[in-house]
């Protein structure tokens, strides 16, 4: 018989009871909560099979006949029981762990689940390391905690058994290699084996010194992509030897801000060598650069700022820039190291960098990122041309107008005469004007003749350039004509004359010193040959005369103590100047001239004024 039968039976057994109880018999309804008989003929009519007297029999289905609170069709409670007979427990009310066991009935446990239903996970349970989360495991893992409360720390995690394990602690430091046991916090780094013996980043640290690494080239002020994207810089590997970059630190803005070089594969660079490091690594967005290490924490100021590599304590390369104060002050171009200041020492030069002119991608701002940067300083050209064949005292010009400075800024020459033949005379003082940007020069003997010329732009002189000239031998020419100029006088009056006691004789005093200028400068060669530089010699006359610059075309002749005679008036003192000039073959001219000057008494000679 079924459920739905046996409850149409009995509730038409409840309907006849109720007749009697209407003839005058007194009966309480069956299948309610503490529903018992009261008198001997409601007794008579519960079924003899109803041990609960809840009106309905374990054959109509109540599935707890010793239980009153059971039977089909009552309303569930949320009690862990199958109240209503139909084989499911508490259904209709919540189980957000999914467990099988109503949520009024569930017990929060250390899982990761809100067993309760109350909204909260894992509430009541310790968080021992503080990282916000319960400790539920109950199996030991690698986390530096005992979890499963044994008294020992990450055991069974050490497998090289050096007594570190990956996942490291506080105070036992990460095993960065736990299949070594000779790899570890506590091990001695060894240099030259390329590990990271003592696992603290560095791979041969202790080998590092100041200047192995030199930082050649920075882009702090990007113009084609952002600044977050297209910052990098560029360092020069100055040993001879390779070098690992894992565990470098990079640091900016007076040690606020750092960077710890970590990579996953050991980051070489070799001798002589380049490596870019910068913010991104998609070349897309970070201006067409290809970088060897992507970094973070770290950007450049556009104004003043500094950068440096260090390995521990060890201050490897430091550069800093000052607002264009003395560093140049680029923008869409990288701050460059001319190539021969690379050193740490150079590089703290302000002359020694310049901004960037090259471009490494037509889509790129300005640099050479990853290769020898350009020459910052100025370009010495030096060339030479001549009037007819090169031959012995045929002038050879000089020519440096195609030096060059690359920010355009004015330069200024200095020629010199490296070398020259050995039965030459000839130095840097026969080049007419060292100063020019094209001066000239004669030989006086066939051979090589070298010449160097360095540029500088005010800041930063060039290196030297040289250029050979040949030389012919010309032969002899025509000799030279030599020309003192014409015979100079020259009347002073200003000797004053006095007893020299009473009655006695007079005296007279010197005339004020005069000086003669001399010029040769019409002195000739038929040849057109340069002549060298001139001698000027007093050959003959006054003991009162000196000369002054007597290597040059216009030397002074000083007349100086002449004095007057009481007796005889003035005093008359000649000189005679000789001019030697000499070509550029050796061939040789004089002339001479004179010179005179005569000091008067004041108020006339013969007894004084």
């Amino acid at each position: 018989m079924s459920n739905t039968q046996s409850l149409f039976l009995g509730t038409v057994l409840s309907l006849i009871l109720g007749v009697g109880a209407c003839n005058g018999k007194e009966t309480t309804p069956t299948g309610k909560s503490g529903d018992t008989a009261t008198n001997n003929s409601v007794t008579d009519s519960v079924p003899s099979n109803d041990e609960d007297g809840d009106g309905v029999t374990p054959a109509d289905g109540d599935c707890d006949d010793s239980n009153a609170e059971i039977y089909p069709g009552r309303e569930e409670d949320c009690n862990g029981i199958d109240d209503n007979c139909n084989d499911v427990v508490d259904e209709s009310y919540g189980d957000s762990d999914e467990d099988g066991t109503a949520d009024c009935m569930d017990s929060e446990e250390c899982d990761g689940l809100d067993n309760d239903g109350d909204g909260v996970v894992d509430e009541g349970f310790e968080d021992a390391d503080g990282d916000g989360e319960v400790d539920c495991s109950t199996e030991e893992e690698c986390n530096g905690i005992d979890d499963d409360e044994d008294g020992e720390v990450d055991e069974g995690f050490d497998a090289d058994g050096d007594g570190f394990t990956e996942c490291g602690t506080d105070t036992g430091g990460v095993d960065c290699d736990d299949e070594d046991a000779d790899i570890s916090p506590a091990t001695e780094e060894v240099d030259g084996d390329l590990v990271d013996n003592d696992c603290d980043g560095l791979i041969d640290e202790s080998s590092w010194a100041e200047g192995d690494l030199v930082i050649t080239e920075v882009l702090f002020n990007p113009e084609r992509v952002s600044d977050a994207n297209g910052e990098w810089f560029e360092i020069y590997n100055a040993t001879s030897q390779t070098v690992i970059l894992n565990g470098l630190v990079i640091v900016s803005d007076g040690g606020e801000q750092t960077h710890q070089i970590a990579s996953d594969k050991v980051l070489y660079l070799e001798d002589d060598s380049y490596a870019v490091l910068g913010l991104n690594e998609e070349s897309t967005l970070n201006g067409a650069v290809s970088l060897d290490y992507v970094y973070s924490d770290v950007s450049l100021s556009n104004e003043s700022d500094d950068l440096a590599l260090l390995a521990n304590d060890i201050t490897i390369d430091s550069v800093e820039w000052d607002d264009g104060a003395t560093y140049p002050d680029p923008e869409g171009a990288s701050l460059t190291l001319d190539p021969d200041s690379l050193s740490t020492t150079l590089n703290d030069l302000p002359e020694g960098w310049c901004e960037a002119t090259q471009d490494w991608d037509a889509t790129s701002d300005k640099g050479s990122p990853g290769a020898a940067n350009e020459i910052c300083k100025p370009i010495a050209v030096s060339e030479y041309a001549a009037s007819s064949t090169l031959e012995t005292c045929t002038p050879v010009y000089l020519d440096g107008s195609d030096s060059f400075d690359q920010e355009g800024m004015p330069l200024t020459f200095d020629w010199t005469l490296e070398s020259a033949p050995a039965t030459s005379n000839r130095t840097s003082t026969y080049i007419e004007e060292v100063d020019d940007e094209s001066p000239t020069f004669q030989a006086d003997v066939e051979g090589i003749y070298e010449f160097g010329l360095v540029v500088s732009n005010g800041t930063s002189d060039s290196d030297q350039d040289t250029v050979e000239v040949e030389i012919e031998e010309r032969g002899y020419g025509t000799d030279p004509v030599a020309d003192a100029g014409t015979d100079q006088t020259y009347s002073e009056v200003t000797a004053t004359c006095y007893p020299e006691s009473y009655g006695g004789e007079y005296i007279c005093k010197d005339c004020e010193d005069y000086d003669f200028t001399l010029d040769g400068t019409a002195s000739s060669d038929a040849d057109g040959d340069f002549l060298d530089e001139p001698l000027w010699t007093i050959t003959s006359g006054s003991s009162y005369a000196t000369i002054t610059d007597e290597d040059t075309w216009a030397p002074t002749i000083t007349m100086s103590g002449v004095g007057a005679d009481p007796d005889d008036g003035a005093e008359t003192e000649d000189v005679e100047i000789q001019l030697t000039v000499t070509d550029c073959s050796g061939a040789t001219s004089t002339d001479t001239v004179t010179l005179s000057y005569t000091c008067e008494p004041l108020g006339g000679g013969g007894g004084g004024p």
